[in-house]
């Protein structure tokens, strides 16, 4: 029932390797996604759209257009500026807007691309740091976290082609992973 000392330390340090490896994980992931920010600024809408361009006009049936003391003719002439001015806003908001979305198309499909390689790099260097279970755990998560952030966010702005070949080359690369790693413990079992 009780478990012998050396057990206990070893379960210890299992548990130690646990938190360890998903505290490498988190710090891996936040450090890139800092360091992209950092390097590789996303696209503000106010870069694009400038609202400051255009007065806020009032609506075209705002009752404050026309004063009590203004003939229908004025009236409909007032109507017929505050529309005009409306339609020249909204073409400018639509073309900034067009703008923006394609500016950001293209950010989402660099960041998929960034965040896949960096997260491919650390797949790779978790193999390598394997007698290390903790860091390379850690790297592995990371390298998965970086790869699926990459998908959620560059999914409107990246082609299907590439994102076949991408998750392609991550499935076959986790399934070696996985291989390798079987491998070794079925190795480390029978030494026991």
């Amino acid at each position: 029932m009780f478990l012998k000392l050396s057990d206990y330390i070893l379960l210890k340090m299992k548990v130690m390797n646990v938190v360890f490896g998903i505290g490498i994980a988190i710090i891996l992931f936040i450090v890139v996604m800092l360091g992209t920010q950092v390097f590789y600024k996303e696209p503000v809408y106010t870069d694009y759209c400038n609202y400051s361009m255009y007065p806020q006009v009032a609506s075209v049936y705002d009752s404050s257009i026309c004063s009590d003391n203004i003939t229908v003719k004025d009236c409909n002439a007032l109507i017929k500026i505050k529309q005009s001015t409306l339609d020249k806003q909204s073409e400018y908001y639509n073309e900034c807007q067009k703008k923006y979305e394609e500016v950001t198309k293209v950010y989402g499909k660099n960041l998929f691309i960034i965040n896949n390689v960096v997260g491919i790099i650390l797949i790779i260097i978790s193999l390598f740091l394997f007698s290390m279970v903790n860091i390379a755990a850690g790297s592995a998560f990371a390298g998965l976290a970086l790869i699926i952030y990459g998908f959620m966010r560059g999914w409107q702005g990246t082609g299907d082609i590439l994102k076949f070949v991408v998750a392609l080359i991550v499935a076959t690369m986790f399934i070696v992973f996985a291989v390798k790693v079987n491998k070794r413990y079925t190795k480390f079992s029978k030494k026991k």
